[in-house]
């Protein structure tokens, strides 16, 4: 997955059911951009805050049901040992090196809970969000301290939570030429002023400061599977797009708003082999 605060740069980026992204040629689907109201999406595999981490309420009566049901939403521990917490009200406080993060947090079995997060002796901050989905968070650390706790309701006994810190791994550039090729294949050559992306399934890809901030043209491509879902989110938190069922082999494009600090991006492809990528570019009668 995961997504913000000179200090360690902390955004927030909450993680909504997916929506149909507005594309040329798709017919029935959705478009919202102020993303107020979740909705409802085909189900997709369990992943690091993945757009589709929805899931059923568990029943109170067993215990294992709240464990399996976070599981699904937060995900595994990455492996490299950075903090990992889940129970009643998950917490850790650990020193952590310099670096581009995602914090995700999780709960299940209540309808909300509130996400708290302190990155050495600055105030904490805090972020209410719905039980039952992933909500991640993007930190560019400047190394030291770091604390996450989620706070669930005290009238949800019942209640299981989880916090997690992964490394934000996804490279900014293609890792073979052959990704360059294919994009440029199916994007056009590359324009002055562009940026491209090439997201890892599964994974957030942060794209960094974009050099043209404004009103831009998101372009996306894939191939492998017929179809995956992606989510674009704007590093300190507002849901940009978020698309379900967007075919691959052809270009789908939409404009977005994206500010200085760029864009988060996550592609789903159910497990399926997938080769993705993105482009920004000012959007046709933007004045850029």
């Amino acid at each position: 997955m995961s997504a913000l605060w000179g200090k360690p740069i902390i955004r927030v980026a909450a993680v909504l059911p997916a929506l149909c992204l507005l594309a040329g040629g798709i017919s029935s689907c959705e478009y919202n951009t102020d993303a107020d109201v979740p909705r409802d999406a085909a189900s997709g595999p369990p992943s690091n805050a993945s757009p589709d981490n929805r899931v059923t309420p568990p029943s109170p009566q067993d215990p294992q049901d709240n464990i399996d049901a976070l599981a699904e939403v937060l995900g595994p521990p990455d492996g490299s040992g950075l903090p990992y917490a889940s129970g009643g009200a998950a917490s850790w406080t650990e020193e952590v090196p310099t670096g581009e993060y995602f914090l995700t947090a999780a709960c299940v079995a209540a309808p909300g809970a509130e996400l708290v997060v302190r990155v050495g002796n600055a105030e904490p901050e805090r972020t209410s969000f719905r039980c039952g989905m992933g909500k991640v968070i993007y930190l560019d650390h400047k190394g030291g301290r770091i604390s996450a706790e989620v706070v669930p309701p005290a009238d949800s006994p019942y209640v299981f939570t989880g916090v997690k810190l992964d490394p934000d791994q996804a490279p900014r550039d293609p890792s073979a030429a052959e990704t360059t090729a294919w994009a440029a294949g199916e994007l056009g050559p590359e324009q002055a002023g562009e940026f491209r992306g090439y997201p890892w399934d599964g994974k957030w890809h942060h794209s960094g400061p974009v050099d043209v901030p404004g009103m831009l043209t998101f372009t996306f491509v894939c191939e492998g599977p017929a179809t995956v879902d992606v989510t674009v989110l704007r590093p300190r938190g507002e849901d940009l797009f978020q698309g379900s069922g967007l075919p691959c082999g052809r270009p789908v494009p939409a404009d977005i708003q994206v500010g200085p600090e760029g864009v988060m991006v996550m592609v789903d492809s159910n497990n399926y082999p997938v080769q993705a990528a993105y482009s920004l570019l000012p959007a046709a009668g933007s004045g850029q």
